[in-house]
């Protein structure tokens, strides 16, 4: 990941806007850049004259509230930061006039860690001494997902719907909420969720087209998957409608608050919707309050899928390479261009070969294959994995080869 500050001098255009301890001068604060970055910056110590060494890192916005919030303490957050290979030490050396020189930045790793960095205790931010405000914890009521409603408008404000529309949008509603149950149950449990969000249709209201929708099964869930999931769903709908592309690009380049199928399933489910000039609005109780939420996705909104689009394409690869294989030739088709050879490496792999070997293959007869023979190779290596298409693939093409002589 790209820290986003690289010089000094991006240091000093930074402002605080956060200081959680403070003793001569600020020991642990947050700060933001000109372009609305932030980062966690965490004294640890001074190494030598004038060096000190501290923990630094670019977080979310999201992440600045969950720990203002009381919703994560600082050594999970450390940890979290650590684990997913976001956490720098970063060396800092006040005799320095020039400005313009690079920062002196380690990526925090097994080879390098010092447990001391950290804090002996977990704790959470208390207190902020550029706002003179206490922090105090906030609950998170979850929304009750045994009911909520879709409501469909067109703009007519009709009350009927085409019949494949309405069974597509249910469908792709369907795989968003599952695609983010997954995201959730690897936050939770650290594997895929075992338990899929399944749906049903409770009943129909006649205001424009509404429907009301249930989750399955009934039986009470400990990790309250369903509820944190329809929850997330709503939340990722708000913020498409009201959050700027940096900060919705940030909840899944930097916190990763739901993974790239998550994004590709709600573009497709909404992509639907906005296709089809319909709106969107979505209502659910919250779980403990019963406080009525509403969420909605129309018109003003419909050219932020661009937004999603974008983060889709900037996921997006393709690429080719050569690679050097051995393994054990066990099929060749030399009518239709096919070949296929088991390998320890990278497991068995086929394809066709490149047109200057096909055609040298059909006018030279002294080169040929024994099969199955082992077999020394290199191989151009083909990868798509095109998420706005949703196209992927791994094609091999056969360049060169030799086999032992028997």
């Amino acid at each position: 990941m790209k820290l986003g500050i690289n010089k000094y001098s991006d240091l000093e255009q930074s402002e605080i806007i956060h200081i959680f301890e403070y003793f001569d001068f600020p020991l642990f604060f947050i700060s933001k850049s000109p372009c609305g970055m932030y980062y966690l910056n965490y004294y640890i110590e001074e190494i030598q004259d004038n060096v000190d060494k501290w923990l630094f890192c670019r977080i979310s916005n999201k992440e600045r509230i969950d720990l203002i919030h009381q919703k994560i303490s600082v050594l999970e957050l450390l940890n979290r930061l650590k684990n997913k290979e976001r956490l720098y030490y970063l060396f800092i050396d006040s005799n320095l006039n020039d400005k313009d020189i690079e920062l002196n930045v380690e990526l925090v790793n097994s080879n390098n860690f010092d447990h001391e960095s950290f804090p002996e205790e977990d704790f959470y931010v208390e207190y902020d001494y550029v706002t003179d405000t206490e922090f105090f914890k906030v609950e998170e009521d979850i929304l009750d997902s045994s009911k909520f409603k879709m409501v469909l408008k067109d703009d007519e404000n009709s009350h009927d719907i085409n019949l494949d529309l309405f069974l597509n949008v249910l469908s792709n509603l369907k795989k968003s909420l599952n695609d983010v149950a997954t995201d959730i149950g690897n936050k939770i449990m650290g594997n895929k969720s075992e338990h899929q969000v399944n749906l049903r249709i409770d009943s129909l209201q006649p205001s424009s087209f509404g429907v009301w929708i249930r989750t399955e099964p009934k039986d009470t869930d400990l990790f309250e998957v369903p509820e944190k999931s329809l929850s997330a769903l709503f939340e990722i709908i708000e913020d498409i409608q009201v959050k700027n592309p940096i900060e919705i690009e940030e909840q899944i380049e930097i916190d990763e608050s739901f993974s790239i199928n998550t994004v590709k399933s709600i573009k497709k489910w909404l992509k639907e919707i906005s296709d089809n000039e319909f709106s969107l609005k979505l209502e659910a109780t919250t779980k403990t309050e019963g406080l009525n939420k509403v969420v909605s996705f129309d018109r003003n909104s419909f050219a932020k899928l661009d937004i999603l689009t974008k983060i889709l394409e900037d996921k997006s690869e393709k690429y080719t390479e050569q690679i050097n294989i051995e393994g054990l030739l066990t099929s060749i088709n030399t009518s239709n261009n096919r070949f296929r050879i088991s390998t320890e490496s990278i497991g068995e792999i086929g394809g066709k070969m490149s047109t200057d070997m096909f055609k040298r293959l059909k006018e030279d007869k002294t080169l040929q294959f024994r099969v199955p023979s082992l077999i020394k190779a290199v191989v151009e290596k083909e990868v798509i994995n095109d998420y706005v298409e949703d196209e992927h693939s791994v094609k091999y093409t056969l360049i060169y080869f030799e086999q032992p002589v028997e």
